[in-house]
């Protein structure tokens, strides 16, 4: 493996004096090179000023003197024939990185490495002006290269190993990760996937969906540091738009987005430079656009962004370019995304990202959307992510059955299934005890952060099986079934130590609609109904007409007192559900939701849940005063008349008796 000690730097715009700072700071001997003396002169300026910041902030002990006497300037390509290593940072046009590198060759030493720090155009286009196309490599830094911590290493064609562990060695020594690209692939493996989540932003913002709701999708949803409008803006419409241009040149497709950013750079858009983009901006240096979150940014589907990111990931992993876990790398740490696209497709289900991406192929009948072969072949295999204990990483999972409630441990979370689809998720007595069993079971197992609780079918829980209710005959019958059955979970949740998410997903009558009053956050699909129509057939929703209209809503009232349904909306502008939700995103969002819940401190959650508990406990004697209520009305003729009468399918016939 080559030693090297002097380094060159070719370029001294914005990556190219960033990239001398950074080896210099690592001990190398610089030689940066640019067009004339004032743009070197105004780089050191540069390179000053950031020392001395990095100084204050004790992120380098050396003076900046020192740093900057092992940085010599150049504008003669003369005085790097003795250098080792050659790192070309010009501007992003493949003639102009041609030239300088075909000049470079003939007064370079011949065993010096040559690297272009590209981030589009192909390392084997560029090596080939040269005679050692074996010593040529990309080096690709993120901006700004003084705090990225990645740098991307491409192979080109010809690319000989001891070149690669060269490089990989100078990456380890100016303190910078990396990712290795083995392939020599258009976008190579961090723009290759940018390539697919930019666009889709900027289609539907073509599409009519707000900028604001975009970003705040990205950040508030996804995670992202910036919306991706937001980051366009920042880094220069026209920075992209170009960087279209040179794959059109290279005859590669038209992005997507490319008529969409031709008008905008033609209208002089081009982001926070020019002083409006995407967003309107009162200075031309920094200013972040207001990004706030919004209810509409649930009805921007996140999978937009992510399934075409996924699918691109799967086809780097199918093609062997990179390997999975420098996919994830390279996506966090050089884009600073919260966790990789092959992580998202985990968590939010590759059986999900699979069925967009077909959905949206059928719709557009855009390759772009075309599913890669190796997430259709994971899905029939049953490797769905997390849900499934595999998917393109392990993931703890357990299954058990407690009669009609499924349990699954999924990973770090417990997911709760009521599972009578054909009667509608109703509460029977074996129902009861399995949401108890399994609450349980989430609350004792130490790795289990957060639960989830849903419903099997078109249906959250349609209340107690009316059929359980027809056989209490009695008041003893009925004190029996709320002893042994309805106290038991109710008692468990009402001090329940974990964060509880509830995924309404259809009819959430009755005691189902009641139950989530002892949840902590309710997400409902937008095709949700609630009610609370136990007064229809002679009974009492105990919860409701207590810690509900306390804990919730004294509007909750109105719903108990004649028995008329709500919309999910309806539901929320009440304070019973927390985010409404399109049907098709309920799964993911509630997905977000817990990863946001998991956040917390362990020690924090527990101490919320108290807090939260002691309130909704600060209601129990009113609920146990309703409960007593309820014991004595189903000894009524006119509870008996209201459960025949729904039976028999009929209007029932009062008598207050």
């Amino acid at each position: 493996m080559s030693q090297i000690s002097r380094v060159g730097v070719v370029g001294a715009g914005t990556m190219g004096h960033g990239i001398a700072e950074v080896v210099a700071i690592a001990g190398f001997n610089v030689v940066l090179t640019d067009v004339n003396e004032d743009i070197l002169r105004n780089a050191l300026e540069k390179i000053r000023w950031s020392l001395e910041k990095l100084r204050e902030k004790r992120q380098i002990k050396e003076n900046p003197n020192t740093v900057l006497s092992r940085i010599k300037t150049t504008v003669s390509f003369g005085d790097f024939s003795d250098v080792d290593f050659i790192i070309e940072a010009a501007i992003e046009r493949s003639d102009v990185k041609r030239k300088i590198f075909s000049e470079l060759d003939r007064v370079v030493k011949k065993d010096a490495i040559f690297a272009t720090n590209t981030s589009t155009i192909p390392i084997s286009y560029l090596a080939e002006v040269t005679g050692r196309q074996e010593k040529f490599i990309g080096l690709h830094f993120m901006n700004p290269p003084v705090l990225m911590p990645l740098v991307e290493i491409i192979m080109g064609n010809k690319t000989a190993e001891e070149t690669l562990k060269t490089t990989i060695d100078l990456a380890k020594k100016i303190n910078k990760d990396y990712v290795v690209v083995k392939k020599d692939v258009p976008g190579f493996l961090i723009n290759r996937i940018n390539g697919r989540t930019f666009p889709e932003a900027v289609l539907l913002y073509d599409e009519g969906y707000s900028k604001e709701d975009i970003d705040a999708m990205s950040r508030f949803r996804l995670g992202m540091p910036m919306g991706f409008l937001e980051l366009m803006d920042f880094t220069g419409i026209d920075v992209a738009y170009n960087a279209g241009l040179e794959a059109i040149k290279r005859g590669e497709g038209e992005p997507p987005h490319f008529k969409v950013l031709k008008k905008l750079v033609e209208e002089g858009r081009l982001g926070i430079k020019s002083g409006k983009g995407f967003y309107t901006y009162t200075s031309k240096t920094y200013e972040r656009a207001r990004v706030v979150p919004t209810d509409n940014m649930y009805y921007v589907n996140p999978l937009r962004i992510i399934a075409p990111a996924v699918n691109e990931a799967a086809w780097i992993l199918r093609n062997d370019v990179s390997s999975a876990q420098d996919i994830e790398k390279g996506m966090v740490k050089g884009m600073n995304w919260p966790q990789g696209p092959l992580t998202f497709a985990d968590k939010y289900g590759i059986d999900n990202v699979l069925k967009f991406l077909e959905e949206r192929y059928e719709v557009t009948k855009n390759e772009y959307y075309k599913p890669d072969p190796l997430l259709t072949e994971m899905v029939s295999k049953g490797k769905l992510g997390v849900k499934s204990g595999e998917g393109f990483f392990k993931w703890n999972y357990e299954k058990a059955n407690f009669g009609p409630v499924k349990y699954e441990k999924l990973h770090d979370y417990a997911k709760i299934t009521m599972s009578r689809a054909d009667k509608l998720n109703a509460l029977n007595e074996a129902m009861w005890s399995g949401l108890t069993e399994a609450f349980k079971k989430a609350k004792d197992d130490s790795e289990i952060r957060a639960v989830v609780i849903t419903g099997e079918g078109r249906a959250f829980c349609a209340g107690d099986d009316i059929e359980m209710m027809n056989y209490w005959g009695s008041v003893a019958g009925a004190m029996e079934w709320n002893e042994k059955f309805s106290s038991p979970l109710i008692n468990l949740l009402l001090n329940y130590p974990k964060p509880v998410i509830s995924a309404v997903n259809g009819l959430a009558f009755g005691g189902g609609m009641e139950l989530n009053i002892l949840f902590d956050i309710i997400v409902a699909s937008d095709d949700a109904m609630f009610a609370i129509p136990e007064g229809l057939i002679g009974a009492l929703p105990p919860l409701a007409s207590s810690m509900g209209v306390g804990f919730i809503s004294r509007k909750i009232a109105r719903y108990a007192l004649t028995g008329d349904w709500m919309s999910a909306k309806q539901a929320k502008e009440l304070g019973l559900v927390d985010i409404v939700v399109p049907h098709d995103q309920l799964e993911i969002a509630t997905v977000e939701i817990v990863e946001k819940a998991k956040k917390i401190a362990p020690l924090s959650s527990m101490a919320i849940k108290r807090a939260v508990n002691s309130i909704r406990n600060s209601y129990l004697q009113q609920l146990q005063s309703a409960s007593q209520d309820l014991l004595i009305l189903s000894a009524t003729e006119d509870f008996k008349e209201g459960m025949r009468a729904f039976v028999e399918r009929r209007q029932p016939k009062y008598k207050g008796k």
